[in-house]
């Protein structure tokens, strides 16, 4: 469950949540939540990921050396595809691939691929420049670690390569700023039940999922772009289709 602070904030940035109570202006929004990866069942496949040159998948737990990591990290599965800059964890082009599953219940209605973020971007100090660890299961479970920077900071990413659900999982530590800016077709409308700020596409909701993070931009839960001041031990993470409406949110 979240819990929702209100208090007198605001800011904005550029470079990635709907119906509910707008924001009042010049407030921001303070939300804690349990992480935000579950997905519903009979829908989920591995990813493949490929750096400097190599392409890893099935089940892997293991330590890329950073001699081996190269300029970026490409993350694909059969529903959702996107890409890691190294040095900094910032995510590009996060796409749902629209491909079926093997649930047509479980299908999201897109006919093609579908930009929902175009970026993600931590505000880190300095750059990540240690050996990335990562984990890869069949399951549609994948996870990358990564430590470096001004003041050793570390930085997490969870996904989950499935038709629908809570599918994305980002962490810093120590906490920092993150700036969201959605793709062409997806903006936010409003601020949803327990803080989530709801986002479309009209056709299915979605909504970011916080955890002791507060909401700076936008005030009154519209627009493309959004940023957040996420605590040590916070996270952002990203729900879609038929949990983000069982979450409140609706397109």
């Amino acid at each position: 469950m979240y819990t929702v602070t209100v208090s007198s904030t605001s800011r904005r940035h550029a470079l990635a949540g709907l119906a509910g109570l707008a924001l009042l202006a010049g407030t921001s929004l303070v939300a804690t939540a349990p992480a935000a990866l579950a997905a519903k069942g009979g829908t989920c496949t591995g990813f493949t990921v490929t750096t400097g040159g190599t392409t890893y998948k099935g089940n892997r737990d293991i330590t890329i050396a950073p001699g081996k990591v190269g300029p970026t990290i490409v993350v694909k599965g059969k529903y959702v595809e996107f890409e890691v800059e190294p040095a900094t964890f910032a995510v590009s082009d996060y796409t749902l691939t629209g491909a079926d599953s093997p649930r047509a219940d479980k299908n999201l209605p897109l006919d093609a691929p579908t930009i929902v973020y175009e970026s993600k971007v931590p505000q880190i100090r300095g750059s990540l420049r240690g050996g990335i660890d990562m984990r890869l299961d069949r399951s549609g479970d994948m996870r990358i670690e990564r430590e470096g920077g001004g003041e050793e900071q570390k930085m997490k990413i969870q996904a989950k390569n499935c038709a629908q659900g809570g599918l994305f999982q980002m962490e810093a530590e120590p906490g920092t700023t993150y700036v969201h800016e959605l793709g062409p077709d997806f903006a936010y409308n409003g601020v949803g039940p327990e803080g989530r700020l709801c986002f479309t596409n009209g056709d299915f909701p979605a909504y970011e999922s916080p955890q002791r993070a507060t909401l700076v931009t936008p005030r009154d839960g519209t627009g493309t772009s959004s940023t957040w001041d996420v605590q040590s031990g916070g996270r952002m993470g990203f729900v879609v289709g038929e949990d983000a409406k069982e979450g409140g949110c609706s397109a």
